[in-house]
Order: C-alpha cells, then structure tokens, then sequence
C-alpha cells in the first residue's frame, strides 16, 4: 500500500509540490472496536491521524469514531454498514476470544469466529470495494509442538478456539486465491495489557495481588498450570505491530507477531510476588488448569520484521508491573 502521495499546486507562474502521508486520509474499520485490543488499536490509529469507525456487539466504555451495533453474524448489516462507510481497511477483531468459553459453546464459536469472518469477506467482495481486510488470527492453531514456530510450522489446533481460528484463516486464503482479495492475516502470541478484561490471566493475578495488600482478600492467590510458558507482548507493541501491517503486509501472506521470548507463569507469578508489599500463599486450583494445555507457545517473526521492521518496545516484567500498579490505584481511588 502505498505510504505517501505528492500534491502539485500552481499558483501564478509559480509551481509548488509537497508530500502529503496518504494513511492520514485511511478511513478504518474496526469490528470489535469494544474489546480489549479494539480499544487501544482505536484510540492509536485515531491519534496517529486515521478516521476511524467501529462495529460493536456490546456499548463500548468509549467511543472513538463512528459506531455501529451489529452481530457479526447478521450478514445483511454487516453487508449494509460496509456499503455505508466504504472503508479502505477493515481491522476484523470480532470473536469469541475465550478458549473455555468456545469449548462450552462451539455452535456460537464456529458461528462467531467463522461465518463471522466469512460475512465481512463476502461482503467486502460483493461490494467489489478495495478494502485490505487485516484478519486477526491465533498462535494457537499450531497446537502443542514444544518447538519454536514459524509461519511455515504446521498448524495443529488443540482447542475448538484454535480450530476456528484455521477455518477462517483458510477462508481468508480462499477469497485471496479466488478473487484477489486483499486479505493478510496475523497470528499474534500471548498478549495483555491494561484494559484486558479480568477473566484473563494476568489481569486477573495482578488484581487479586492489589485486593490482598488492600486487606480486601484472604492471601491465597489461586491460580492453574503454573509451567506453561509463552512469549507475552505488551498491548501497545501489539498494536503498532497491526498498523505496521495494515501499511506494509503483504496481500495473501500469514505474519507471526511475537516477542521470541518464553516465559512460564511461575516466572511471572515470582515476580509480582517479589513486588507484592504482603506475603501471599500460592494455590493449585484444579478448576483453573485447562484440560488439553499447550505446553509452550514460542515463535519466530523475522519474516514480519523483515517486511516491516517491526520490534517489541516493552519488556514482558514492565507490563505486569504496570498492571499491578493499575489495580492498586484503581482500588485505592
């Protein structure tokens, strides 16, 4: 895509040019613009000069730009709000993102994630729009293989949210081959960050560690599988990592987004500890501990540097420092 244009103008006998950055004039779709990553994406797409628009399933706390309700699922309004907007990205966020959640439900899964991601391809495609559709995959479709992953690895999906995930990735390659749809698709590792609701992981830790120091909970932190280890990005390199994408991707190919650096959750969970100001007894639930867990979920990005020079800015211990200072202002306020 390209990055910049040269704008002429005559005045008199005179001739002046100067270069305008074409991306300030993108109008960006976001379906999801709700969600944890949707949030943050927004509010930095919209501060770096874009004009943004949304689809939301929820209210969202804000609103940045146009924003619209819709199920993604209901393909006549989604076909609708497209034809509306006419945007030159479309940022498809929208999913059911919970892995145990998906495995309760897989009807609404498979209809969320797949029919979801099949509606904004078509739509876009029988609009004939030039739109650059960004599809936001998983690092979990390639399953529990304890090596490092590359875009080449193969995918072996383990949870019905991972399966999903592949379905529609391969729906999004059918519609590039087919016809020349300008799709590219991420698989972003582990991620979190202020904002991620509190169900997830660390979240989850840091805000149970606030609640301890504030006297407001027993100090008993439970917790599951604690050997696991992943490689963790920051939300705000994750988010850069997507606009550099939507810029420089190139249709049809697959991009790892990942820090390269596995850490297992003990490693975390003695690191808060360290920072905790009160002592706090750590306890296996069993309820908590997935029954089919991917062991370690490391990978390779050199192929997505490669093409955009993308690099990871905030080590792994800042966010979870960050998060546990959050929770503590947010409970003292």
């Amino acid at each position: 895509m390209n990055e910049r244009c040269k704008i002429y103008l005559i005045i008199g006998e005179r001739a002046f040019s100067f270069e305008l950055n074409s991306h300030r004039m993108k109008h960006i779709l976001i379906t999801g613009i709700e969600g944890f990553v949707g949030t943050h994406l927004a509010k930095y797409l919209q501060d770096k000069g874009y004009q943004i628009s949304g689809i939301y399933f929820q209210t969202p706390q804000q609103k940045i730009g146009r924003i619209f309700q819709a199920d993604i699922r209901d393909y006549q309004k989604i076909f609708l709000i497209i034809k509306k907007l006419k945007p030159n990205v479309i940022f498809h966020l929208a999913a059911q993102s919970s892995v145990a959640q998906s495995e309760k439900n897989i009807k609404d899964a498979f209809s969320i994630n797949v029919e979801g991601t099949l509606n904004i391809l078509d739509a876009v495609n029988k609009l004939d729009f030039k739109t650059r559709i960004i599809f936001i995959s998983s690092c979990e479709v390639y399953g529990n293989q304890q090596v490092r992953l590359s875009e080449k690895s193969a995918t072996k999906p383990i949870s019905f949210y991972a399966a999903t995930k592949l379905c529609a990735e391969n729906i999004c390659q059918y519609y590039y081959r087919r016809y020349r749809l300008d799709v590219v698709i991420l698989r972003p590792f582990s991620h979190t960050g202020i904002g991620q609701a509190e169900h997830f992981l660390f979240p989850r830790i840091t805000k149970q560690i606030a609640e301890i120091e504030a006297d407001l909970a027993k100090p008993i932190l439970k917790i599951g599988n604690i050997e696991v280890r992943r490689d963790y990005l920051d939300i705000s390199d994750v988010i850069r990592a997507y606009e550099l994408a939507m810029r420089k991707g190139k249709a049809g190919e697959i991009y790892n987004i990942t820090s390269e650096k596995p850490y297992s959750i003990k490693d975390a969970l003695n690191y808060l500890l360290k920072l905790s100001t009160v002592r706090i007894k750590v306890k296996v639930d069993k309820q908590l501990v997935r029954k089919y867990d991917i062991t370690l979920l490391t990978g390779k990005t050199d192929k997505f540097r490669k093409v955009t020079g993308w690099q990871p800015k905030v080590e792994f211990f800042t966010t979870l420092k960050n998060l546990l200072e959050y929770y503590r202002q947010q409970i003292a306020q």
